[in-house]
C-alpha cells in the first residue's frame, strides 16, 4: 500500500469520524434544549460533564448519563443512571447515525422527537421510583431496574 492510498483511506476515515461526532453534538444540543424548554416538570437539572458525555440530575440524588459508546466509531448512545453512592448501572441504549437518525426514526434536529425519545429510554427509573415513593419504601439500584420496588434499603 503506498503513502497515497494510505492518505486517502485515513482522510475517508477522519471525514467519517467528524460526520459521527458533528451528530453526536447535534443529539446533545437537541436534547438539552428539549429538556431546558420543555414546560413539562422533569426534575432534571443539568450537572458539568466530562467531555463527550452529558448528565442530569434527578431528585438531587440520581445522576442520568448520556454517552457515545468508548469504541472508535461506535454509533451507540448509553444511558445511565447512578446514585449519590457510585451504584451505576446501563438502563438503555440506541444507535445513532451519520444521517442524523436515532434509531432509525428520531431525528435528532427534532428536540422534542429527541426528548422523547430519551423519556421513554429512561421512563424504567421514573416508573420504579414512582412505585416505590408510592409504597413508601427505599430505593435500590438494582430491584428500581428489575422493577421491583418491594425490596430492601439502598
Amino acid at each position: 500500500m503506498t503513502i497515497w492510498e494510505i492518505s486517502e483511506k485515513a482522510d475517508y476515515i477522519a471525514q467519517r469520524h467528524q460526520q459521527l461526532q458533528e451528530q453526536w453534538h447535534l443529539y446533545c444540543n437537541s436534547l438539552v434544549q428539549g429538556i431546558t424548554l420543555s414546560k413539562a416538570r422533569l426534575h432534571h437539572a443539568m450537572s458539568c460533564a466530562a467531555q463527550g458525555d452529558m448528565r442530569f440530575v434527578l431528585f438531587g440524588h440520581f445522576t442520568i448519563y448520556v454517552t457515545l459508546a468508548d469504541s472508535f466509531n461506535s454509533h451507540t448512545i448509553e444511558y445511565y443512571v447512578e446514585t449519590k453512592d457510585g451504584d451505576k448501572q446501563r438502563i438503555a441504549q440506541a444507535q445513532l447515525m451519520t444521517d442524523g437518525m436515532v434509531d432509525g426514526h428520531v431525528s435528532n434536529r427534532d428536540r422534542q422527537q429527541v426528548l422523547e425519545h430519551y423519556l421513554e429510554k429512561i421512563a424504567p427509573v421514573y416508573n420504579g421510583l414512582y412505585s416505590a415513593v408510592e409504597h413508601d419504601l427505599p430505593v435500590n439500584l438494582q430491584q428500581l431496574m428489575n422493577g421491583n420496588p418491594s425490596a430492601n434499603v439502598a
